[in-house]
């Protein structure tokens, strides 16, 4: 991704997500006005989504609009990447690398937080916006610290993070030693995130049992 740059928010753009947020607008229909917002202001678009991020991981005691937050940011971030040319052209970056520049900067800040609520929302938002960018060494090296969490739940949505990142030898040393990990959810994760090579089949060998457990749950 280029070098990050400051940008002034656009209003209309935060207005379009606390709407959307609030159920006043459908997301099918917020999405494209978006869309139209970013052709002629991508920075300040891209600025909107990063203060609506700030307050999803500041508020991620409620639990249930952080949710919901977090999950329009990464839709937006998806749909604007595939419906606006301009993210692919030179020098540019997607939205979702924009924003995941953002969250990773944000976590940074917040690496030390007691506050679980906040280490898990940051975590879910860094693992959801870097399947967007599978190769981004920061994300990858942010993503293995939640891996080591004191939450199993962290952990838990870590390996979900690393699973859609391009498979590194740290990132298979990570998800190996996580097969053995004290929460059942993490154990199986890690099993179903890890690729058969020579170096993954004896751990995933000793975890079939998490691997039939966890192909059963999500059938």
């Amino acid at each position: 991704c280029p070098a990050r740059d400051s940008k002034p928010v656009d209003g209309e753009a935060a207005k379009v997500l606390e709407r959307c947020l609030a159920g006043e607008v459908a997301e099918a229909n917020a999405l494209p006005q978006l869309l139209e917002m970013h052709r002629n202001r991508p920075k300040s678009v891209l600025a909107a989504l990063a203060q609506k991020a700030n307050a999803a991981v500041a508020n991620a005691d409620a639990s249930a609009a952080a949710g919901r937050a977090g999950m329009l940011l990464v839709n937006a971030t998806r749909f604007l990447d595939e419906r606006a040319p301009a993210a692919s052209s030179a020098g540019s970056k997607s939205v979702s690398c924009g924003l995941l520049e953002h969250v990773l900067d944000l976590a940074g800040r917040r690496a030390a937080a007691k506050d679980k609520a906040v280490r898990g929302q940051g975590c879910a938002l860094v693992a959801a916006l870097a399947a967007a960018v599978p190769g981004h060494a920061a994300a990858e090296e942010k993503l293995l610290e939640y891996s080591s969490d004191r939450l199993p739940s962290i952990r838990e949505k870590a390996v979900r993070g690393l699973s859609a990142l391009t498979c590194t030898p740290a990132v298979e040393r990570a998800l190996v030693g996580l097969t053995t990990d004290l929460c059942t959810a993490v154990r199986a994760s890690a099993v179903r995130s890890l690729r058969a090579t020579p170096a993954t089949i004896p751990a995933l060998l000793k975890r079939t049992d998490d691997a039939q457990a966890s192909r059963r749950v999500g059938e």
